[in-house]
């Protein structure tokens, strides 16, 4: 087993070659699962033509909502 390299100050480096790696992260963050998302089943219905849909911006006609000018 190597033991940790002394360098310059108080800084100590280790040289085991069996140490695992260590990203940046797991010493600042805990192993959390910080989030989940969730997406409901959508059913198609009615949608425009491919021209209308261009047109109005949206395939879905709930979705279309013109400002009014």
């Amino acid at each position: 087993m190597n033991t940790p390299a002394k360098t310059s100050g108080q800084e100590v480096k280790a040289t085991n070659a069996t140490m695992p790696p260590v990203t940046h992260t797991t010493a600042f963050y805990p192993p959390l699962r910080l989030a989940q998302a969730y997406v409901p089943p959508q059913r198609y219905g009615k949608t425009y033509s491919p021209a209308e849909a261009l047109e109005k911006g949206t395939l879905f006609p709930e979705l279309y909502s013109p400002y009014p000018y």
